[in-house]
This record gives C-alpha cells, structure tokens and sequence, in this order.
C-alpha cells in the first residue's frame, strides 16, 4: 500500500505484513492511537509515516476511530455491586422507571474543555482499559450545577458552590427537589429519589431528611454514571451550549444565563427517551461484567 511522503521526501510503503503487524499492535493493547503507532514505526523500523496514511492503515485493518469516553475507575469490590445492583433491578419494566427522578452535579466550563482523547478500536470490541479514560471525582471548573430528571421534565436547575458541605446540599433537596416535584404535580409517595454516593449525599443529615419524606430513596451502586440517565442530559447541555453561541460567555453571568435557558428548553420527551433505556442499562451492566457498558 502507498502512503504519503515521508519526512525525508521519500513515498512510504506500507506492506500487508506491515499492516498486519499494526493491527496486533492495537488488538494486543500495546498501542491504541495513531501518533504512539507512528512512534512505534519510527523506533523500530525507522519509518516515519504521515498522520493520513497512518489513518488509512488503521481503516484498511479494520478499526475504527472514536473519542475516548470518559469512564470511572472501576475496582474489584464495586464490579460486585454494580453486578448485583444491575440484576436486582432487571426486571424493573419502564413504568417502574417513570417514577424515578434522576439527580446529580456537574461542572459547567465557561470554555467548554473537554479533555477529548482519541483511540481506535475494531468495531466489534467491547470498551476495555485501553479504550477509556479512566477518571475520579472531583476537579476543577467554573460553575457547578445541580439538578434532576423526571418522566415530566427536566427539574430546577441551581448554581452551587463546589465546596458545597452536607448542610448545603440538604437546603437544595428542601428547596429544588421539592419544587420540581410540586412545580410537576408529582406525587411524592410515588416517587423515588435517585442521587450517587457522593459523600454529602450519604451524610447522616440527608439520609435522615430524606428517610423522613414520603418518597422512597433508591439505592445506588458506586462508580455507575453510566446506569444515570441524567449524565446524557449533561451532556445535552453542554453539546447545546457549546453549538448555540458562536462564542464563549463574556462573564459568569452571562454563562449562568445560557445555562438555565438551554436546560430548561429540554423537552420532556428528550428526558423521557433516557429514562426509557433503564431496563437496557441494567441489561448492558449484567452483560459487561467487569467491563464499561456503552452508556
């Protein structure tokens, strides 16, 4: 195969056994992208090949480009509990699901950063280790957001502060849960109230609040955004804030303002969709084992 011309001004040729030899640089996990395959070549056989040959190879071997999700790193004991929760929860048809609503936290970049990286993989492979940037919580970011999800509709969204304690996090719950709930005629003693296990939110002083409401609290396995159907609401934000404006916001406040216009013009039945896919979620869990699902 032909590529490019080289750094030397010379045509690169890559060969069926050099191709060969890529596709079990990538398959054994030795190398996931192109710029560390394109080091490999130099390293080892002196090649340098050119960043579209490069990509042409991968595609003729079979692989496919993809951004690297952003995945939490996953240890041995909560693999147990997301297995065990995902198979308890199996049977939960759509109707169970419509009476969750789904909460949680997420920084909004005035910039939009994303911290995209890029790997390939065949099309056929499941996300592994080398397929996902493994992450942990918490970091830095410019305004913090808190809000929920219901069968209904998105809920208040409020601006908290990152160093928000126990004590604060519990005044949201009083105020914008109980709003949202109200503001969609939501039958509290039908509902059931969604949030991560985030330190404040399993603090003594929430759980005794929330254990004193009519609403049933469910119990949430660690490390599972992807079983979250708020993360893709998330993430439906920040794409729409990111496409909608031709720059950046000028001020906090005027992020603040694109913020709450764009999360409240979701539609329920954009939130309806996501929560839909909870019985697949579950199903994608069990089959994953001690792998990332999709979600």
């Amino acid at each position: 195969m032909s590529g490019n011309v080289d750094e030397g001004g010379r045509p690169t040729l890559i060969s069926e056994r050099m191709v060969n030899y890529i596709r079990r640089l990538v398959t054994l996990g030795r190398k996931n992208n192109a710029v560390k395959i394109q080091k490999a070549l130099k390293e080892e056989f002196g090649m340098s090949v050119s960043d579209s040959t490069m990509r042409r190879v991968l595609k003729k071997a079979g692989f496919i480009a993809f951004v690297k999700p952003q995945k939490p790193l996953l240890r041995s004991q909560n693999i147990v509990k997301r297995l065990q929760w995902a198979k308890s929860h199996q049977h939960w048809t759509v109707d169970d699901w419509k009476r969750v609503i789904f909460s949680d936290e997420t920084k909004v970049n005035r910039f939009a950063s994303d911290g995209k990286a890029y790997a390939w993989k065949l099309p056929h492979e499941e996300l592994n280790s080398r397929h996902v940037q493994q992450t942990v919580k918490h970091g830095g970011g410019n305004i913090m957001v808190w809000s929920c999800i219901t069968w209904e509709g998105v809920g208040w969204i409020v601006d908290v502060d990152h160093r928000m304690n126990s004590e604060g996090y519990l005044e949201v719950l009083k105020d914008d849960l109980l709003k949202t709930m109200k503001s969609y005629g939501l039958d509290s003693s039908k509902m059931v109230f969604q949030q991560d296990n985030d330190p404040k939110h399993t603090s003594k002083v929430v759980k005794e609040w929330i254990s004193q409401q009519p609403l049933e609290a469910l119990e949430w396995p660690p490390q599972s955004p992807d079983l979250s159907p708020i993360e893709h609401m998330w993430a439906h934000l920040k794409r729409e804030l990111f496409h909608s404006y031709e720059a950046p916001p000028t001020s906090m406040h005027e992020l603040w303002e694109r913020i709450g216009q764009t999360w409240y013009a979701i539609s329920k039945e954009e939130c309806q969709k996501y929560i839909e896919s909870m019985p697949k979620r579950c199903v994608a869990v069990i089959k994953a084992k001690d792998r990332w699902t999709k979600y």
